[in-house]
């Protein structure tokens, strides 16, 4: 999908918000397309987030100026690539760098919480550059990549949460019962504890968006997984719809 298919797509499922990342990296498009994508966006009222990943100065820089065209609230990034650990350090000194044009921008950079670092190191992240445009993006499938447990993740990083990325999963034992694997599922399908992590938010007065994200597994062929892949985000948009319906 070009990223104005997903925009299309978004507007059949008549969702409110759509964030655009680093899958279909915006830095690729012309300033014409950039135009032309944010003035549909608008005509169709779907709010656009901008996301990347990285924390290079420059790179930060630009996506400012692309956050700025669409109006995003936020600018989402990666510490590290997916798979890869970080020096806090140098995540620490980049952002510090960049942090007030994006207070002047009136943008927030949301650090989406990968391997790179455990809970407690993302938390002493938050404490150490303490800067209002600087919070986390909760991802609570990705805590598994640092063996923590959700439960334990989140209420270690709500109070930073300015963006939650709602990916399930399900984890089910091996066939030869030693060992086990993480599956990807239908947003509310899973075992992520999305009723528990939307409670605490709202309870605390907090209502970051909450981004739908898939790991639909590979099957044989790329349609059948293209396939699969559609009929999970149209199922999952309807379970978090409901979800959200109930506690309102």
């Amino acid at each position: 999908m070009s990223v104005f298919d997903l925009l299309i797509k978004a507007r059949e499922l008549q969702v409110p918000v759509l964030q655009i990342a680093d899958n279909l990296p915006l830095e690729q498009l012309t300033g014409s397309e950039l135009d032309k994508l944010a003035k549909q966006a608008e005509e169709w009222n779907i709010s656009i987030e901008i996301g990347t990943k990285g924390i290079e100065v420059s790179h930060l820089m630009r996506f400012l100026e692309i956050a700025k065209k669409f109006k995003s609230p936020i600018l989402r990034t990666l510490p590290a690539f997916f798979g890869n650990t970080a020096v806090f350090d140098e995540v620490k000194s980049n952002l510090a760098q960049v942090l007030p044009a994006f207070e002047r921008a009136g943008v927030i950079i949301v650090l989406e919480n990968t391997e790179a670092f455990t809970a407690a190191e993302y938390v002493t992240l938050m404490e150490q550059v303490n800067h209002p445009n600087l919070r986390l993006c909760v991802d609570l499938a990705n805590a598994l990549g640092k063996m923590e447990g959700p439960y334990y993740v989140f209420e270690q990083m709500m109070p930073y949460c300015a963006n939650y990325h709602f990916k399930d999963v399900e984890i089910i034992r091996s066939q030869t019962l030693m060992g086990f694997s993480v599956h990807g599922k239908p947003s509310g399908l899973g075992q992520i504890p999305i009723k528990w992590v939307l409670n605490k938010l709202k309870s605390n007065n907090m209502f970051p968006s909450v981004i739908i994200e898939l790991w639909p597994p590979l099957q044989e062929d790329i349609d059948k997984t293209v396939a699969l892949e559609n009929d999970w985000v149209t199922e999952s948009v309807s379970n978090l719809k409901s979800i959200i319906n109930e506690m309102n």
